[in-house]
């Protein structure tokens, strides 16, 4: 349990990182964004095929359709909208919305295990999952407060904004749980070379995307890579390595030795660290009620590891 404690807590602190790329890169289409961090993700996993070749041939049509949808769904679908959250509502309330992955993936991660003897009964799992949902409210409260009193954007425009963090939210919440479904019963497949898989899978969407996207949205005369081609290429290549390769095959092994519906409240740190980059970039201290939501929400998280600690993956 405590391995995959720690592999869910790396995982969060490299996925944190997704939600200050597009404040680092203000001048760029979240679409563009979206398509080329999957897409060097996709480059990436070229070099490892020759390494992983004998692991990647026992993965069954079957295997490379599910790893196809969950990398376009999952990954590709899931960052372009919150991106244009982001974009558009504001990064507080797209994080507020955010908030509710934990529990969402918990609710029904423990419905599906019903008949796996990996479920707990609700009012054992009503006490980690509260704890964890107020920790994140009051966590959020000054800057979601900020977002809707001093938020500059149209009321279409931040509507519009919540609507993509609404996908966001929902397609997070199949991810883990269909992810690690699939990953719980190939345990020799291994977590690295299924995050080798779904990056190669979804490849020729992001390549050809990412193309196409460059054409239409970026202005003739700033080239392929926009108008700060150094800087957007430095960033691309973190959020294409580490942030998702990396990230993946930290979040996969978690997932191979933890209960789903465990796993899915660990995306509780996600939430921390994206917060701790946010406040590092501004180069301010966290307000009271951040830190006491976080001290909540980490009491949540406790409470979930004494639950489920008896409880089979």
């Amino acid at each position: 349990m405590l391995l995959g404690l720690f592999f869910a807590v790396l995982a969060c602190a490299i996925w944190g990182l997704i939600y200050i790329f597009p404040l680092i890169l203000p001048d760029y289409n979240p679409v563009l964004i979206a398509s080329a961090r999957f897409a060097v993700y996709g480059l990436a996993c070229l070099v490892f095929v020759p390494i992983q070749w004998q692991q990647l041939k026992k993965l069954t049509p079957g295997d490379w359709f599910l790893a196809m949808r969950l990398a376009f769904f999952g990954s590709f679908v899931y960052y372009w909208s919150l991106v244009m959250g982001v974009t558009l509502a504001g990064a507080p309330v797209t994080g507020m919305l955010m908030c509710l992955i934990p529990v969402f993936v918990a609710l029904v991660s423990n419905l599906r295990n019903k008949k796996k003897a990996a479920s707990v009964a609700w009012s054992r799992l009503s006490i980690p999952l509260a704890l964890i949902l107020v920790g994140m409210v009051v966590a959020n409260w000054t800057e979601f407060y900020y977002a809707v009193h001093e938020q500059s954007a149209s009321p279409l425009q931040f509507w519009t904004g919540v609507g993509f963090g609404v996908l966001s939210l929902l397609l997070w919440t199949w991810y883990p749980i269909r992810n690690a479904e699939w990953l719980l019963a190939n345990h020799s497949k291994g977590p690295k070379v299924w995050a080798t898989a779904q990056g190669l899978a979804i490849l020729p969407f992001t390549l050809i995307g990412f193309l196409v996207v460059s054409y239409c949205l970026q202005p003739a005369e700033v080239g392929l890579l926009g108008p700060e081609p150094l800087k957007f290429a430095l960033v691309m290549l973190v959020a294409g390595v580490v942030c998702s390769w990396v990230g993946a095959a930290c979040w996969n092994a978690m997932s191979e030795r933890l209960p789903t519906a465990l796993g899915g409240q660990l995306i509780v740190f996600e939430t921390i660290f994206s917060v701790i980059y946010a406040l590092m970039w501004r180069g301010t201290w966290p307000t009271l009620s951040m830190v006491i939501g976080m001290v909540i929400m980490l009491l949540g998280v406790l409470a979930a590891l004494r639950v489920f600690r008896n409880v089979r993956a």
